[in-house]
Parts: C-alpha cells; sequence; structure tokens
C-alpha cells in the first residue's frame, strides 16, 4: 500500500478519509476499513460490509460491536490502536457479531494526529474468493472435538457480590451433571462466559463446545443450521451434519433463546426428550448426547408471560436457573473489573491507574451496557490515555461522556448545546388559572432526551437500545420518526 511502516506516524484519519482517498476506498476490491481513537468505525467500504454480512450502517458503532474475538484476547484493530504500530499480514480468522467466520489477511495501520493516535486504518484480503463474488456467505470449520472451544473458566469470572457468588455457586454444582442449564440476565452481563465455565468444569469438556445465536439466523436457516438438511431436502441442500450432531458428546449453547420461532421450539423440545435428531428431508433419526445450556436476555417467565417462549420448553430448559446481576446492582465490582482491564496482556498497562474523580462517575454511572460497555469505555480511554499514566475525565469517550453529563443535563432541566433549555414535566403544584402548560410538548422533549442519551449509549444501535428501554425495534423507530430523531442527534 502507500503507506510505508517508516511513515506511518506521519499519516492521520483526516489524510486517509479525503474525499479522494474515500473515492479510492470506495472502489478497490478488497475490504478497506476506519476507526478513530475509541475505536468507533467511521468508514467501512461496500465489499467488506457485504462480505461481514452488515446490511445496516455500521458508522458510528464500536468495532467490538461488530466482531468479537476468536481464539485471541482482542480484536487485532484494537490490539493495533493499543500498541501503536502496525500489524501487517496477519493472517487469521475473523469473527463477526452474527458469528460468521472469515479467512482473511490483514494489514492494520495506526494513524496519528500530532503524535497521538487517531486511528486505526485496515485492509483486507479474503483467502476464499468465492466471498467477493456472493457464492457463500461465510465458512465455518468444524468444531474441535476438545475444549479449545472455550476460552473462560469460573475463575475468569470476576467479582465479589453476593448474588454473582452464589450464581457461580450455583453453576459449579450444576457444571458436574448433565442436566440443562439456562442462564438469564442483561445484555453484557457475561451469560456466555458463565455457559463457557460450565462446559469446561463438566466431564464433557474434552468434547466440543458449540455456541448459536438464535436471533442472528433467519428463520428459515435455523431448523437446517440446527438440526441439518439431507440431499434433495431443497434446492441445492446437501447431506450436511447440523449443530446437535456436531456437538454430540458436548455442550450447545442457544444464545438469545427467546427470539427462537415458537414452531422450532416445539421441535426443539422433542429434541430434548427423545434424544434423537432427523435432518431436514430425511426419514430415519439419529442419536445425539448433547448437554443443552440456554441463554435469554430476560427473566424466563417474562418471557413466557410474552408469549415468545413456550411455557413447556421453559421448564425442560430451566432445569438448573442461574440469574446473572447486572452492573448497577453490583457497583462494588466495578474497582476489581477496571484493575482486571487495566492488566490485560493486550492493553499493557501495568503503571496506569484511574483518577478518583472518575472512578466516582462509574460508581454513579447506571451502566446500561453492564460489563461489556465498561470494558469498552476502559478500551476507549486507554487509546486516548497517550503518554499519561491517569486516566482522567478528558481520556474517557466522547459518547460516554455525553451519555454521564447528558444524564446530569435531565436532571438540572439543562438542554443540550445549541438547543433551547427545556424544563423536565414536574408535577405542575405551583400552576396558575392563567398558565399555558403544554402537557404534550414537554412529554415528547423528555422521550426525546431518553431515547437519544440511551442511543449514546448504545453507540447508535438501535435493537439494544429498545431491549434497554424495553420496547420493539420497530416501535422505538417509529417513535424516532415521530419525535424526528435523526442520526445527527445521537
Amino acid at each position: 500500500m502507500f503507506i510505508g511502516t517508516d511513515t506511518f506516524t506521519n499519516v492521520s484519519r483526516s489524510t486517509v478519509m479525503s474525499p479522494a482517498m474515500r473515492s479510492v476506498w470506495d472502489r478497490m476490491s478488497i475490504g478497506v476499513a476506519v476507526v478513530d481513537a475509541t475505536g468507533t468505525c467511521v468508514y467501512m467500504n461496500d465489499i467488506q460490509r457485504r462480505v461481514d454480512g452488515f446490511t445496516g450502517s455500521v458508522v458510528g458503532k464500536h468495532i467490538t460491536e461488530l466482531y468479537v474475538p476468536n481464539e485471541m484476547d482482542c480484536i487485532p484493530t484494537m490490539e493495533c490502536l493499543s500498541r501503536g504500530v502496525p500489524l501487517l499480514r496477519k493472517a487469521y480468522w475473523y469473527k463477526t457479531i452474527n458469528n460468521s467466520l472469515f479467512s482473511s489477511v490483514t494489514d492494520f495501520f495506526p494513524l496519528f494526529e500530532n503524535g497521538r493516535k487517531d486511528g486505526v486504518l485496515a485492509f483486507t484480503i479474503w483467502v476464499d474468493s468465492a466471498l467477493l463474488t456472493g457464492e457463500t456467505r461465510a465458512r465455518t470449520r468444524p468444531p474441535a472435538p476438545s475444549s479449545e472451544d472455550t476460552r473462560y473458566t469460573f475463575e475468569s469470572i470476576i467479582g465479589r457480590d453476593p448474588a454473582l457468588r452464589g450464581a457461580i455457586s450455583d453453576a459449579r454444582v450444576a457444571a458436574k451433571s448433565a442436566v440443562p442449564v439456562m442462564i438469564w440476565g442483561e445484555n453484557g452481563t457475561g451469560k456466555e462466559l458463565f455457559a463457557q465455565a460450565l462446559h469446561a468444569a463438566s466431564p464433557r469438556r474434552q468434547r466440543p463446545f458449540i455456541a448459536v445465536n438464535c436471533a442472528a439466523i433467519p428463520e428459515n436457516l435455523l431448523e437446517g443450521i440446527l438440526f441439518g438438511t439431507s440431499k434433495g431436502a431443497y434446492t441445492d441442500a446437501g447431506d450436511k451434519p447440523g449443530l446437535f450432531e456436531k456437538a454430540d458428546g458436548g455442550t450447545l449453547l442457544l444464545d438469545e433463546l427467546n427470539s427462537m420461532p415458537l414452531g422450532l421450539q416445539a421441535k426443539l423440545l422433542r429434541v430434548l426428550q427423545e434424544k434423537k435428531i432427523r435432518r431436514l428431508g430425511a426419514h430415519t433419526e439419529k442419536d445425539v448426547d448433547v448437554r443443552v445450556v440456554s441463554i435469554l436476555n430476560e427473566p424466563p417467565l417474562t418471557a413466557v408471560e410474552k408469549g415468545i417462549l413456550r411455557n413447556d420448553l421453559y421448564y425442560r430448559l430451566a432445569v438448573v436457573g442461574i440469574c446473572v446481576p447486572p452492573l448497577r446492582e453490583r457497583r462494588e465490582d466495578i474497582p476489581l473489573l477496571v484493575s482486571s482491564f487495566l492488566l490485560r496482556p493486550e492493553n499493557a498497562a501495568e503503571d496506569v491507574r484511574v483518577s478518583d474523580a472518575v472512578m466516582k462517575l462509574f460508581w454513579e454511572y447506571s451502566w446500561p451496557g453492564n460489563i461489556r460497555e465498561l470494558l469498552h469505555v476502559m478500551e476507549g480511554s486507554l487509546a486516548l490515555l497517550g503518554d499519561r499514566t491517569v486516566i482522567d475525565e478528558d481520556c474517557l469517550p466522547r459518547q460516554f461522556r455525553d451519555a454521564c453529563f447528558g444524564n446530569r443535563k435531565v436532571s438540572t432541566g439543562l438542554a443540550p448545546m445549541g438547543k433551547e433549555p427545556i424544563s423536565v414535566p414536574d408535577d405542575y403544584r405551583d400552576v396558575k388559572r392563567n398558565s399555558v402548560i403544554p402537557l404534550k410538548e414537554r412529554l415528547n422533549a423528555f422521550e426525546s432526551r431518553c431515547i437519544r442519551n440511551v442511543l449514546r449509549v448504545t453507540g447508535g444501535n438501535i435493537s439494544k437500545a429498545a431491549r434497554i428501554m424495553e420496547l420493539t425495534g420497530p416501535g422505538l423507530r417509529y417513535k424516532m420518526k415521530q419525535l424526528g430523531i435523526s442520526e445527527d442527534d445521537y
């Protein structure tokens, strides 16, 4: 590429994001992506989005909301951002948030503005050229019949909160048996970490651990993925084992089970009862020995009441139930989590500490994104730290500062910069006969401010924001349209 390793410290994000360069990136036949100094995506060309299966806008989302570590401590983009040196010709399998795997060779270049970290520019070449023509969406590797599929154990779970320790204690006992376990809690609390620890502590630890996100796969494909297909089941269908067969003898994790269609839940119930599966289009059944661990992002009884989780499936899968508490209910664990993030090998921040003012801010914040959000804030803060050794308020990612100080503005009645102040709705105890009370206008203003703050926290992810506010995705979009909220507002 045009960037040499000896001159990369002179290249800034504004240089690589100029209109002329963007025109070049748009037309390239390899993937190009740019993140800012916090790890937030500011550009991704069309071929990268198409291969990775991103249908909506990715700009404004943190890179860890798009990709997850695959057999590594952190994704290479964040490693490059943290170390400030190029990662060249990195051959590896990367994994999207939708659980798709891709074999690639990627060059990562750190960007600098006046000597300070300004972001990362990445160029990706896919090993399988069929991805470029759309012949296949992703390549998946057969799971290894060992514990290599899990990276976490119960020792990986950090915290002294009594509710958390109680959940760990229950999980340790349950790990010794083969009974189904249901884990629930808010997004970002570490539910999959619990699931992996369960497998790693079980007699099945030498067998496969396979995870599938029920919300990330279209309904018409999920049944074939779970149970497999026989040749002729549909056009171009071949003999392929499903995840139940691949996990035979091991553990199958069903993430976001409450997103699984009810019809498929009935078929899943039969598999659990009979311990047999039938591939799509097949006339015979196969015996399977699989321990099922399920994850929900809401209490299971709530999902049953909503009609999105079958009552009989709930009783079948929740033989042992584990509730993972949200971070706001275990604030005393925040310093422990912060210290652990600073000591991660990829951060190399042994001499870095968090100021008392920032720790107080962490303690008072509600953490709607839980531990995942705290991790993102710490990664962004370290990227913005420069040569300093103390993380102060000006090191915090802007979206986190906006969320924190935005909450303060709501409580004081102040409006965001550049907007007219609108007081928060109150009980109007001082109302007079001749007063004009635009109640609808004030309620709309309050709703608008709440939605904007939550969208800032989620990096513009409407699905996550909807879950936080207990709305549906379409319901939140309709509300945003009603209130005139656009991407520029958050």
